[in-house]
């Protein structure tokens, strides 16, 4: 269905739809990855996925109508001889996908970027415990530098391990969206399929 798409690109706008998917109650993951793999290739009916797949058409209609309220999937509405009732062609918007995705992951480096300048640009206090929270000086002096929770003195942390890993993840997040910026180009651009 998108013939000019690689491989890579197949799978990059199959994680950003799966991942759409993520925090949905009573989904399968397999059916999600499964259908989405179907109709990433080719348009199809929900009879036919969940024939291929060997599950029941409901457990697809799931997925497919999750997608469709997130705006990335469409449907077709057609007759056809071997069913006695209209049925339901389904495609994936490629550039919906794209759009959404970078949406999310633009989202996620503001977050990661505002984490580095502001948050561990300051002192962070911790007892040691793993159930109590990490405070920041201001809530550590209002405590006196005591742990609300369990009272135990609190210390500074080392924040240079997790400032590394943060800026480790704001560069992967930075190459993510720029992979999907150019895979988004190379679809044409924000207009319809």
């Amino acid at each position: 269905m998108y013939s000019n798409l690689s491989e890579e690109d197949l799978k990059v706008i199959k994680e950003v739809t799966l991942s759409l998917l993520e925090d949905e109650e009573g989904i399968d993951p397999e059916v999600a990855r499964r259908t989405v793999d179907i109709i990433l290739r080719r348009e199809a009916i929900d009879e036919e996925i969940a024939g291929e797949l060997g599950v029941d058409p409901r457990e697809v209609r799931k997925v497919l109508y999750k997608l469709h309220e997130r705006g990335v999937v469409s449907f077709r509405k057609e007759r056809r001889k071997e069913y006695r009732y209209p049925v339901y062609a389904w495609s994936l918007n490629l550039r919906e996908v794209l759009r959404r995705g970078l949406e999310i992951k633009e989202r996620e480096l503001e977050d990661v970027e505002r984490a580095l300048t502001n948050d561990m640009s300051h002192p962070m206090f911790h007892c040691g415990n793993e159930e109590c929270p990490v405070l920041s000086f201001e809530e550590a002096m209002e405590c006196e530098f005591r742990c609300p929770n369990c009272g135990e003195m609190l210390q500074e942390v080392d924040m240079t391990e997790e400032r590394r890993r943060m800026e480790e993840l704001a560069e992967e997040l930075k190459e993510e969206i720029r992979r999907l910026r150019e895979l988004r180009e190379r679809l044409g651009g924000s207009g319809p399929d």
